[in-house]
């Protein structure tokens, strides 16, 4: 099965019985579905969103006499609801029963063989919540995991609990958090000789490291996981690592030498037909192919955003609709522009994404500057470094601090269009990224004569 249940059925409730009516329906509107299941607003709005944030049913708005929501199915949601239909009935009764056995175990003295079991439970929850977006519940299930584990000398579950609050901490931002449980994670799956997983944790360490800006430390934290996975034998994970490693090449204004790292990845991705990794391989390609021909990086992004689409990933189809977004931009079409990152932002502040809230009110800033709404534009790029200071994220705070500066210059702005593209040339210097330290030189020149 494409998706494992236990989330489905769990929280919230009444999910399972959306995915199933819509089975019948090309798409519905969120009103009929309430009248037709009998949901609550607040149950119904719930599982909504947890089937929404899954990428197993899309969103869209009708205006006929009123605003309505209309909701369907994607082409992953569908490939689950024919599975479930079948057996809703019995599976939900299965999964009521493992949440009375959890329970149950919960408000007891426990066996060692109890322990285990409560353990193998609270791992599946743990994770099922991650997949469906419950970082809160997901991060209670690994606190609890983590304490039995720990009691029983479970070390292998210790780590994989480690490595799933890394990933929910990381994901509200907490880097610091997250990179100390990765480490974590890490020393034990070294011990155990778990490459793989050592791999995972490597990767998982550079990509914090890259959004902290020190690009050196992630590049050689993704070349370990590189190595590790090549020994390991995974191809997918060393693929990923050597994405990793195009971001670093980017990070660094050498878009030429990224795009070879982005195509061996690529290359392993379509021929093992890894369709959950293919969307952001796209539009990192496309994300360097924009500083050299921004209609070759459109075809990029343009397949980023059919695949996220296909497959629900509604994460990566906001990378993909934002970095479309930029291109149209560099071709001043910013109505196109602004049609994209429209939906992209109604992704980007479901997810809570703070990273890709940046990017976004970058792009945004953008496209009402070429239409010449410097109000709207200042308060985008200003939300962007306030995020971006905020959260650690270095690049995205010299990228907007660029574009304020390059705005404030066109208003006639001296000062504060100094000041802005000061900081931002000492953003850059550090990072090595000699391509957008000679954007800030250049309009630095403009405001010194």
């Amino acid at each position: 099965m494409p998706h494992s249940v236990l989330g489905l059925l769990q929280r919230p409730a009444r999910t399972l019985d959306i995915l199933v009516y819509l089975l019948d329906k090309e798409e519905a509107k969120v009103s009929d579905v309430r009248a037709q299941l009998v949901l609550a607003k607040s149950t119904c709005h719930a599982a909504i969103q947890s089937l929404a944030k899954t990428g197993l049913i899309f969103q869209s708005e009708e205006i006929v006499g009123r605003r309505q929501t209309i909701i369907g199915l994607t082409v992953k949601g569908r490939e689950v609801a024919e599975h479930l239909r079948p057996i809703s009935e019995s599976l939900e009764n299965t999964v009521s029963a493992l949440r009375s056995e959890l329970q149950s175990l919960e408000m007891k003295e426990r066996t060692e063989a109890e322990n285990k079991r409560m353990l193998e439970i609270l791992l599946a929850c743990m994770d099922e919540e991650f997949t469906l977006g419950g970082w809160v519940e997901a991060e209670s299930y690994g606190k609890r995991a983590l304490d039995i584990a720990s009691a029983l000398g479970d070390s292998a579950s210790v780590a994989r609990a480690l490595q799933r609050m890394g990933e929910v901490h990381f994901g509200k931002g907490i880097m610091d958090k997250a990179e100390g449980e990765f480490g974590e994670s890490l020393l034990i799956r070294t011990r155990l000789g778990d490459l793989s997983g050592a791999s995972e944790n490597r990767y998982f360490l550079g990509v914090i490291k890259e959004k902290k800006g020190d690009l050196q430390g992630a590049l050689k934290d993704y070349q370990e996981a590189g190595r590790l996975a090549k020994a390991s034998e995974d191809d997918v994970l060393w693929a990923r690592a050597t994405l990793g490693i195009g971001r670093v090449r980017a990070n660094e204004g050498k878009y030429r030498e990224s795009l070879k790292e982005f195509m061996a990845s690529i290359d392993v991705f379509e021929k093992m037909d890894e369709v959950d990794e293919l969307p952001r391989a796209y539009t990192c390609a496309g994300s360097s192919t924009f500083y050299l021909d921004a209609d070759e990086a459109i075809g990029w992004h343009q397949k980023c955003i059919e695949i996220s689409r296909r497959t629900g990933d509604l994460r990566m189809l906001g990378h993909g609709l934002s970095n479309m977004a930029g291109c149209f931009n560099k071709k001043k079409e910013p109505k196109k522009a602004l049609q994209h990152l429209r939906e992209a932002a109604r992704i980007f502040k479901m997810l809570d994404e703070k990273d890709m809230l940046v990017g976004m009110n970058i792009q945004m800033g953008w496209a009402y500057s070429l239409e010449g709404k410097w109000t709207e534009a200042e308060h985008r790029f200003l939300m962007a470094t306030d995020t971006a200071r905020k959260y650690g994220f270095t690049y995205g705070l010299g990228d907007a601090l660029l574009n304020l500066g390059l705005m404030n210059i066109e208003l006639g702005r001296t000062q504060e269009a100094r000041r802005q593209l000061k900081e931002a040339l000492g953003i850059f210097e550090g990072l090595d990224n000699q391509q957008k330290v000679n954007r800030v030189e250049e309009a630095l020149r403009t405001v010194s004569q």
